[in-house]
């Protein structure tokens, strides 16, 4: 399968996101605290985010986020000391010459001003590797929509036996359009219906589940992971080449719970909904909040090719 490097930033930026707000909503009456962030894999720098919970109704500029970039923030490995990390602005402390390995424990230690300092701990899981990859097209007319484009993956993996797995499955679409200007983002997936009772949540982020059905089977499925219902036939027509990207993840157990701890936020519908019941989000990081969790994984991608007549295919 095709390797790709993705930068630890990019999850650590998802899950400050997601962190920030909900504190910001559920411990409005109670005591600041520190965050720590991060979600670490071979394949990244060693890299952390630090800030502190926020109130609502606080000043929310660009001049009071929460953001702390004068913390110590020490590394260990198995125990022993690795490094310092070092701040490079909004939050993010790196050390741009380690990469974590799988099998090591990694404990951060952060310290700033007069907050209570933090801790937390996490592994790397072995990489699953994808057993098989293939994908369909499916083409219908419809006297109202017209066209009706749909993309299935199926995706094929052994779950290693005797051990309790965790998995998320994401995709990125990168395309060039007409203009010859490229385009990367998140692409939204989510399983076929009769899939659905296999997953334990889905989102933007992809699709969440664990081996608790499957220990030591080979394991398949079939998700959905372009319809031009959802995206309309200009979308379709304006992404004239690219290529779909899978990032197939085995993750911590850690990792897995915040996860799908969000995934129930969100389908309470949040800090949106004034309504709802109270959602605990997970959170790993002793004396503080927040989620340091890690994955490994391995990935794939099909090239896209559209057609001047709204039919399109993959490869």
């Amino acid at each position: 399968m095709k390797k790709i490097i993705l930068l630890g930033v990019i999850i650590t930026t998802i899950l400050l996101a997601g962190c920030v707000k909900i504190l910001n909503d559920e411990l409005k009456s109670k005591e600041t605290k520190l965050v720590l962030n991060a979600a670490i894999s071979p394949d990244s720098m060693y890299t952390v985010n630090v800030s502190h919970t926020f109130n609502i109704f606080e000043d929310e500029s660009e001049n009071n986020l929460p953001f702390i970039d004068s913390a110590a923030v020490q590394l260990f490995e198995d125990g022993s000391f690795v490094s310092n990390l070092q701040n490079t602005g909004a939050g993010y402390y790196i050390n741009p010459s380690f990469f974590p390995q799988t099998g090591k424990e990694y404990k951060v230690e952060v310290s700033y001003g007069s907050y209570p300092s933090i801790e937390s701990t996490a592994s790397i899981p072995k990489v699953v590797p994808i057993k098989n990859f293939d994908t369909l097209t499916i083409q219908t007319t419809d006297e109202y929509e017209g066209n009706h484009l749909q993309f299935v993956g199926n995706l094929t993996y052994d779950d290693p036996p005797g051990e309790a797995n965790f998995y998320q499955l994401s995709c990125r679409i990168i395309y060039v359009d007409f203009n010859g200007e490229t385009h990367e983002y998140e692409q939204y997936i989510r399983p076929t219906e009769k899939n659905q009772r296999f997953f334990d949540g889905y989102s933007i982020d992809g699709l969440l589940w664990s081996d608790k059905l499957t220990d030591g089977k080979e394991v398949s499925f079939e998700f959905i992971y372009f319809d031009s219902y959802e995206y309309g036939k200009k979308a379709i027509l304006y992404q004239e080449q690219g290529q779909f990207i899978f990032y197939f993840k085995s993750i911590s157990k850690a990792y897995y719970t915040y996860l799908k701890s969000m995934h129930v936020y969100s389908e309470s519908g949040g800090s949106d909904n004034p309504f709802s019941e109270p959602v605990v989000i997970y959170s790993n990081v002793k004396n503080g909040y927040g989620i340091m969790g890690g994955y490994n994984q391995d990935t794939t991608s099909i090239k896209l090719i559209l057609f001047s007549d709204g039919e399109g295919g993959v490869q």
